[in-house]
């Protein structure tokens, strides 16, 4: 009980703090991503969609410095500077305009390279490339080291290519699980480039690890979609959901064993765990209702059996919020 509730406290008190950092990031947006993108849209550049906009400024770049540069600040034990801020609000503005570039628009992989390369004879083709190029210069103009940002983004490039192979419906298991390690591991550690300080060893294995477990939460929370695209997770070709748990439990013990190896203060890495934590604990709401699932159907997880209503997790219901604060308080990080 004592462990509950202390458990409780932890989730309050860190809780409070990223409700705060969000509403300073959304300010800070207002301040100069959404200036630029207006001036952008002024300019005579073709409009944007709107779901194109709110990924820009109501996910990847409030998300990202808010929740992932505020928790490396905190491991660091070092507030995140503006340049930080900056480089990280406009790598999170880029992302979702870049994930179009495969899954939506479809774009040849050579032009990409040349979009990342920043090729001087590069000719873009409309707003939304020339958009990415303009937030991923700015972000590359306020990083310490924009090589490293650079490399890195190269092998984001990469690990979309292999992800592509996710496609194949003949894909073996093992090969889904190392791309889901690969894509979400590399993208966490292209976030984390965009920070002044240099990346550790011990950094390099904890985030690799961190990324692939927020990587499979995402393919839990989407398989209905990915389910709809022909998209082969360890979600949607699960017939048992147990299984599924054990590799999301598994890694989370990973990731907590890998903060604890690191040799930042013992108090920035308890509230580095309990960031990550809420957020991890929603992937285990989301399991259980997967799970109720199947127990709807013989005990086999057959995905084709259920609606979209059944497959969505709706997080913002009271219920699944008090069983994801109830999963945090139950949870030993230590």
């Amino acid at each position: 009980m004592a462990a509950y509730i202390s458990n409780l406290f932890h989730l309050t008190h860190s809780s409070i703090q990223l409700i705060n950092r969000l509403r300073y990031q959304k300010r800070f947006i207002s301040q100069s991503l959404a200036c630029d993108l207006d001036a952008f849209q002024q300019s005579g550049a073709h409009p944007l969609d709107p779901k194109e906009m709110k990924k820009i400024t109501h996910y990847y770049g409030l998300a990202v410095p808010a929740i992932l540069g505020e928790a490396f600040g905190i491991l660091l034990a070092k507030p995140m500077s503006r340049n930080e801020r900056m480089a990280l609000t406009y790598l999170g503005g880029a992302t979702g305009l870049f994930d179009d570039f495969f899954d939506k628009h479809h774009l040849p992989k050579d032009y990409i390279l040349d979009l990342l390369r920043q090729s001087r004879d590069l000719i873009v083709t409309n707003a939304n490339e020339q958009l990415f190029l303009n937030l991923y210069g700015k972000a590359l103009e306020h990083a310490a080291n924009p090589d490293l940002v650079k490399t890195y983004s190269l092998k984001i490039f990469e690990s979309e290519v292999l992800s592509e192979k996710q496609l194949n419906p003949e894909i073996d298991i093992h090969e889904i699980k190392r791309i889901t390690l690969e894509k979400g591991g590399v993208s966490l550690l292209f976030y984390r480039s965009g920070m002044d300080a240099a990346i550790s060893d011990e950094e390099k294995v904890l985030f690799f690890h961190l990324g692939g477990l927020l990587q499979l939460e995402n393919d839990i929370f989407d398989i209905y979609k990915d389910h709809r695209d022909g998209i082969k997770t360890l979600a949607t070709t699960a017939t048992k959901i147990e299984p599924l748990r054990v590799t999301y439990t598994t890694l989370t013990d990973q990731v907590i064993r890998y903060v604890h190896e690191t040799a930042f203060p013992e108090k920035n890495k308890r509230q580095f765990i309990d960031i990550m934590l809420i957020i991890i604990c929603r992937g285990f709401v989301c399991l259980d209702m997967l799970a109720r699932n199947e127990k709807s159907s013989n005990n086999v997880f057959s995905i084709d059996s259920y609606s979209r209503k059944d497959l969505i997790c709706d997080m913002e219901k009271p219920i699944n919020m008090l069983r994801t604060i109830h999963y945090f308080a139950t949870y030993n990080p230590a």
